[in-house]
C-alpha cells in the first residue's frame, strides 16, 4: 500500500492511467538508457537507436493493451459494486480463474448474491405478519392489488374473532396469541393455493379468494368455522372461541376496489356479529 499510497498525485483519480504510466516508464527504460550512453560516447547510432525505439514502441503498445484487457475484472468488479451501492440487482458477473482476479469476482458475485437475498427477506419481512406467518396489511394489499391489477377477481373475506377479548382477560395474551395462531394455521390449511390470507390487526384477519364467487368462499370459510369447532385451540364460558365474517365479491371490471370491498365485507360482518348477538 505504501508505493499506492505514494504515487496517488499522478492520475489520482484514474487507477488505470496509473498502472499505464508505470508500464510507458518501465517500457522506455532501455531506449533511455541507450541514449544516456550514446550522448555520453559522443556518437549516435542511428542503425541501433531506430529499431530499438520502433521495438519499445510496439512494446508499450503491447504492454498497455494487455494490461487493459488483464484489469477487466477490475473494471467489472467495480462496475459492480458501484450498481450494489445504488440498489441495483447484479447478476452478470462472470466466473473468473483460481488467481486474484477470478477471487475478486466471486467475492464480488457472492456479495450481490446476499444482497439479492438479504433484501427478498427484508421485502418479505415487511409484507408479513410476525406473529402468524400471514401476509400483513401491507402485504395483503399488495398482493391482491396486483391481482386486480391483472384484470382480476373475486371474493374477499374479513373474518374477526369472536370472544378473543376473554381470551386474553381471562387466559392471558400468551393464550391469545397461541389462539390467533391457530386460527390462522386453519386458514391456511382449507384455503386454495392461489387464495391469499392476511391478518389486518389484532384479531381481525381477511381472505381474498381469486375466481371465487361469494357462494363458495363462505363453503370454504365454513370449513374453516367447523375445523375449528371441532378442534376449538380454546375455550371460553364452555363455547370454542370462533369466527364471524363477512364477504364481498371484487370485479375489477365493475370498477369495484379493494376499498369498497372492504367496506362492504365489514358491514356484512357486523350484522352477522348483531344478529348473534340478538340470538
Amino acid at each position: 500500500m505504501k508505493f499506492y499510497n505514494a504515487s496517488r498525485f499522478v492520475f489520482p483519480h484514474s487507477y488505470s492511467a496509473r498502472i499505464f504510466s508505470v508500464c510507458f516508464a518501465s517500457v522506455h527504460v532501455p531506449i533511455v538508457a541507450f541514449g544516456l550512453v550514446e550522448v555520453a560516447l559522443g556518437e549516435w547510432q542511428w542503425s541501433i537507436f531506430l529499431p530499438l525505439l520502433l521495438a519499445t514502441l510496439v512494446g508499450t503498445g503491447v504492454g498497455i493493451a494487455g494490461l487493459y484487457a488483464l484489469m477487466a475484472p477490475l473494471r467489472v468488479a467495480t462496475d459492480g459494486l458501484a450498481r450494489l451501492e445504488r440498489g441495483e440487482v447484479v447478476a452478470d458477473i462472470p466466473k473468473g480463474g483460481p488467481d486474484m482476479a477470478g477471487k475478486l469476482l466471486e467475492g464480488v458475485a457472492r456479495a450481490a448474491r446476499e444482497t439479492v437475498s438479504r433484501m427478498d427477506e427484508l421485502r418479505s419481512e415487511a409484507g408479513t405478519d410476525m406473529l402468524t406467518g400471514l401476509l400483513n396489511r401491507r402485504g395483503f394489499e399488495e398482493t391482491v392489488a396486483a391481482v386486480l391489477r391483472g384484470g382480476g377477481g373475486g371474493t374477499l373475506a374479513v373474518l374477526d374473532g369472536d370472544r378473543f377479548k376473554k381470551v386474553n382477560d381471562e387466559l392471558g395474551h400468551a393464550e391469545g396469541d397461541r389462539v390467533l395462531c391457530g386460527l390462522a394455521q386453519r386458514m391456511v390449511g382449507n384455503m386454495r393455493a392461489g387464495d391469499v390470507a392476511g391478518r389486518w390487526g389484532g384479531d381481525e384477519f381477511v381472505m381474498f379468494f381469486p375466481s371465487l364467487g361469494e357462494a363458495a368462499a363462505n363453503e370454504i370459510l365454513r370449513r374453516i368455522f367447523d375445523a375449528i369447532c371441532a378442534h376449538p385451540d380454546a375455550m371460553v364460558e364452555g363455547e370454542p372461541v370462533t369466527f364471524s365474517w363477512g364477504v364481498a365479491s371484487v370485479e375489477r371490471r365493475r370498477g369495484d376496489t379493494l376499498e369498497s370491498a372492504m367496506k362492504l365485507a365489514d358491514q356484512r360482518l357486523y350484522q352477522v356479529k348483531e344478529e348473534r348477538r340478538a340470538a
